[in-house]
């Protein structure tokens, strides 16, 4: 229920009540416990990211169907790369331009791990998982041996430290770790050196490294005005892939469990007969408890007032293949 206030001829204030014309922004029984937020994008990212990424990342590791989703994803993304084409009318040229790109493709990771293909691969897997990936240009120097003296360097968005928030003497300010002129233009990205999750060699008291924008490729999806980081597309998943992975879990170890117990032998009250059950028995085991032997085909008989029942486990229910 929505309320206006409108004024008596003595200036004095009267509420009128008001039904909003738009269902969805009524706050009566159905949705008055709805409390959305009306932050700006980047005040919700700054303060949620990490949890994201992290929780994305754990269920790409665990949950095979996030694994195989996200790898599907990717491969429909990338398809086969990208594929130069050179507008060139001298053959010749258009052959050394190839040769040094077909060069080039082998020798483009900075980190000698991946070829460029790969590298994309890297990409689009960071982008969607975590929300986002940095691709640090590095021009090398021409006695570096390479064909073409330019490198790629894939780093996660972690190394953006989502903390860092400032404003700098010049009037430039800082917001999320990346630096903006007056105009609102990025200018700089404060990287740190390491990776801030690996425990070998970094301190948070290591000096974040200062970048010009114009060597970094910051990749994301941005799905609001003035976003300036990405968040997982996973997001809106998380939640219930984790509940999912709970039931799931939860029918499998009660399955483990039933079938752990094939029947049980019962008998009255005031003890039984000193006749072995089933005409005797096969063996005993490390506590002394008799063990039964069954095998096809027999007619065992049982001594006088015992009874075989038989495990019968509750069933899973028909609906649980349909809601997996």
């Amino acid at each position: 229920m929505a309320y206006l206030r409108i004024l008596d001829s003595h200036g004095n204030k009267i509420p009128v009540s008001a039904q909003s014309a738009f269902e969805g922004a009524r706050s009566g029984r159905r949705l008055g416990s709805w409390m959305a937020s009306t932050s700006g994008i980047n005040s919700l990212i700054s303060g949620s990211i990490s949890s994201l990424r992290s929780r994305a990342r754990h269920l790409r590791r665990n949950n095979p169907l996030v694994d195989g989703g996200v790898d599907s994803f990717v491969s429909d993304l990338i398809g086969t790369g990208i594929s130069p084409s050179w507008q060139l009318k001298d053959r010749e040229l258009k052959k050394s331009i190839q040769e040094l790109w077909n060069d080039w493709i082998e020798e483009a990771d900075f980190n000698e791990v991946c070829d460029f293909y790969g590298l994309q691969s890297l990409v689009s897997q960071s982008l969607i998982e975590s929300g986002e990936a940095l691709v640090r240009i590095k021009t090398q120097s021409a006695k570096s041996g390479l064909s073409v003296p330019l490198q790629l360097q894939v780093l996660e968005g972690d190394h953006l430290d989502e903390t860092y928030s400032a404003t700098l003497p010049s009037g430039n300010s800082i917001r999320m770790g990346i630096e903006f002129d007056k105009q609102g233009k990025r200018v700089a990205y404060y990287l740190w050196p390491e990776h801030p999750g690996e425990g070998y060699g970094f301190s948070r008291s290591l000096n974040r490294v200062r970048v010009s924008a114009n060597e970094i490729c910051h990749i994301y999806r941005s799905t609001r005005p003035g976003q300036i980081r990405g968040t997982t597309w996973l997001a809106s998943v998380i939640v219930k892939m984790y509940d999912y992975d709970q039931y799931d879990d939860a029918e499998l170890v009660r399955k483990k469990g039933a079938a752990m117990f094939g029947g049980f032998i019962t008998e009255p009250a005031g003890g039984a007969d000193n006749t072995l059950p089933f005409g005797g028995t096969e063996s005993t085991d490390s506590k002394d408890r008799e063990i039964v032997p069954l095998e096809p085909g027999t007619f065992p008989v049982l001594p006088p007032g015992m009874e075989v029942k038989f495990s019968e486990p509750a069933d899973v229910g028909g609906n649980y293949e349909k809601w997996v």
